[in-house]
């Protein structure tokens, strides 16, 4: 009779401390369906705690950006930009166009959007330029029957120089190095079409 009332007991106890786990296992569900429900408490369609790990770069910032127009927007507003910088437009008008239809479009931005994004256009029509500067002076000299020896001088006294490795072993990653990577890039692969041997490219 004792083991059957102990057993009893145990058995008492083994359903006590299974709702209690049971309990803890909803709370803890419950808590969890609490902060999916708190993701997004500003209704931004952007997730919180993205827009927190965002924010420690502008290239973060310009993802979280594009994550909220549709496809359907983001073509819209490329095809407008494209043909802003087509007709010449400076990178002041371009931002501010590209500031205008995203606040239309309900996107938030970031403070100093219309700034960075100015600054971003300039550089990147500045290293156009550049390009083109090459292009124009490779082809020039090209037509003239320079030799590629000369060809590379030029290059080197028009200040096209071949970015420096850093201290850490890495090369620079300014704008300027990262255009003239491009742009040196460009003239070896110019030059392999040309039938240009490796010692002669060097």
């Amino acid at each position: 009779m004792k083991n059957t009332h102990h057993l009893g007991a145990i058995a008492l106890a083994l359903i006590v401390a299974g709702g209690a786990i049971s309990e803890t296992s909803a709370q803890h569900r419950g808590r969890a369906n609490v902060r999916a429900l708190q993701v997004d408490e500003n209704a931004d369609g952007l997730s919180d705690g993205q827009v927190l790990r965002h924010r420690g770069g502008h290239r973060s910032d310009r993802s979280a950006i594009t994550a909220q127009l549709t496809a359907a927007q983001r073509s819209a507003i490329k095809e407008q930009i494209g043909a802003l910088r087509e007709g010449g437009a400076s990178a002041e008008e371009i931002s501010s166009t590209l500031a205008a239809e995203l606040n239309a479009a309900g996107v938030e931005l970031p403070e100093g959007f219309a700034d960075r994004a100015a600054t971003r256009e300039a550089r990147r029509t500045a290293r156009q330029a550049q390009r083109e500067e090459i292009k124009s002076l490779v082809e020039g000299m090209k037509a003239d029957g320079a030799t590629r020896a000369e060809i590379r001088q030029a290059l080197q006294d028009a200040g096209y120089q071949k970015p420096q490795r850093t201290q850490r072993g890495h090369r620079g990653n300014s704008t300027r190095d990262r255009a003239q990577r491009e742009e040196i890039k460009s003239l070896v692969e110019g030059m392999k079409a040309d039938g240009a041997t490796r010692a002669e490219i060097r």
